[in-house]
């Protein structure tokens, strides 16, 4: 059994933590506060807040917490200053957070607050108003950020809890399932952040939502760092992300490779849109060579990386720098998910041989566990044969020439007339034949495939087949191929391969 292991970097001991100075994330923002109090901080809706008076409203914010010892908080706020100010505020007097996907179903959003059972919930008007009646906690505080003021702070450095925040993903079963991130997990990950060079000057994209993890990366990236941090403003915004970059001037921008795939479809992937940019940052879902042939296409002097980690693992625990001349070499299926970063590990265990297994990642920011629920903690979070903790992902991937790659979700390993079949590979095959966003999943005892329709190309799903029978085996070419305007995407804007099933099912 192979483990990778991150290498060793200046700042970071021993391989296990970080070094201590500024070592907790709230620290970090107020000496950046302090050292450049005038600099921009938060640019939204127009309006330009500098260091100073985020600050302000981050100890306004906080005075109103620290009515409760070490508070839970439940922010139900959009991308916003004083959703930002809101975290920073909770963690200053010592509590944690959770925040949540407004766009999430009114129910999620209730039976997250019901699990929780948040000490304060903490949003405007119409979100306050819609968690009242449905029980979320006894005896719960609900704070209007609009009813605070900042004439009454909360002064000096504050306390530290334990948990930095849990976060919510969907649960197999559909019930929200908490995953609870330590502070030093947080602070581990964003001392690595270090290495992306943020800094004056920068201005970070936020592009998911708050509830999905890698909204952190943008939030501690900036407001740690010193940089600027740029909420996108509406649904169009979303939709043509690539408009929001070239009118903000966005230097750093961070997030799943679908909206590469947006911009793609928009036809928006040029030097014009994204001159600003510096680094492309991708985490969530895999990057394909597709999305850096457009990017190198327009922006070939651009920094590309990509990185791999589940929410346990604290946002992403891996990295791989991408050049021109480099990334053709990456790319298999998706594109490498490269080495751990400093402290970080991970191995692949229950493979046939040990360059294919399950992904099992291990070092200090492995999350804590599961919101109360001790035996799904214990199914996942394991003890290795050497004593480590190890998170068991559920991903299964290949080393093929030095170089790791994620092939597919376990669960989404599928026989069809007795063959095992990677659904990811086949959808591959259909990415080849010139339909860069598609879905496969099983349909009765066969394989179904839904694509995403081209604006100047209608789909033959006999000519499709024919294509794919010289490039994959017999069993493993879909038996029916449908065209779909614009493929389901979930919440936090990742390709929603049950939808696309459902739809299919409706449609064929």
């Amino acid at each position: 059994m192979t483990v990778r292991t991150g290498p060793g970097q200046r700042g970071f001991g021993n391989g296990d933590r970080v070094a201590p100075e500024y070592l907790d994330v709230i620290d970090r923002f107020l000496a950046r506060a302090a050292e450049r109090p005038a600099d921009p901080a938060i640019l939204g809706q127009g309006t330009e807040l500098s260091y100073s008076t985020v600050e302000r409203r981050v100890r306004a914010i906080a005075r109103a917490l620290a009515q409760i010892e070490a508070p839970r908080v439940l922010i139900a706020l959009p991308p916003s200053a004083d959703a930002y100010a809101s975290i920073l505020a909770t963690g200053l007097v010592g509590g944690y957070h959770t925040p949540l996907n407004l766009s999430a179903p009114v129910t999620k959003r209730r039976r997250i607050a019901q699990v929780l059972e948040p000490d304060i919930i903490i949003g405007d008007a119409g979100a306050l108003s819609e968690f009242r009646g449905s029980s979320p906690g006894a005896g719960a505080i609900y704070l209007d950020p609009a009813a605070i003021a900042d004439d009454d702070l909360f002064e000096g450095a504050g306390t530290r809890h334990h948990t930095a925040y849990v976060i919510f993903t969907s649960g197999s079963t559909g019930t929200p399932k908490g995953v609870v991130i330590s502070r030093d997990a947080l602070n581990h990950y964003v001392a690595w952040l270090s290495t992306l060079g943020y800094g004056p000057g920068d201005r970070v994209s936020q592009q998911p939502n708050l509830g999905f993890d890698i909204s952190m990366t943008d939030i501690f990236g900036a407001l740690c760092y010193g940089a600027t941090l740029c909420p996108l403003e509406s649904d169009a915004d979303r939709l043509t992300p690539a408009r929001f970059v070239a009118r903000h001037g966005i230097t750093v921008w961070n997030s799943t490779p679908s909206a590469i795939s947006l911009m793609m479809r928009a036809r928006q992937v040029t030097s014009k849109n994204l001159a600003s940019v510096r680094l492309f940052n991708f985490c969530g879902e895999p990057l394909l060579r597709e999305h850096l042939d457009a990017l190198f296409a327009a922006r070939p002097d651009a920094r590309v990386q990509n990185t791999y980690g589940p929410t346990e693992a604290t946002i992403s625990m891996t990295a791989l720098e991408l050049t021109p001349d480099n990334f053709e070499n990456l790319c298999d299926t998706s594109v490498a998910i490269g080495d751990p970063i400093p402290g970080m590990a991970y191995e692949l265990v229950g493979g046939p041989d040990p360059d294919r297994g399950e992904i099992v990642i291990s070092g200090p920011q492995v999350a804590d566990g599961y919101w109360n629920d001790p035996d799904q903690t214990a199914t996942k979070f394991r003890e290795l044969p050497d004593g480590r903790r190890g998170y068991f992902t559920g991903d299964w991937a290949e080393r093929r020439d030095g170089q790791v790659y994620f092939r597919e979700r376990i669960d989404f390993q599928v026989k069809v007339k007795g063959y095992r079949v990677e659904l990811d590979e086949v959808a591959a095959a259909i990415r080849s034949c010139g339909w860069p966003v598609a879905c496969v999943f099983k349909w009765d005892e066969s394989l179904a495939a839904v694509v995403e329709e081209l604006p100047d190309r209608a789909l033959d799903e006999r000519q499709l087949k024919l294509e794919l029978s010289q490039l994959i085996e017999a069993h493993a070419v879909p038996e029916r191929v449908l065209g779909i305007a614009h493929m389901p995407r979930s919440e936090n804007d990742k390709l929603d391969r049950q939808a696309a099933a459902q739809w299919f099912g409706t449609n064929v």
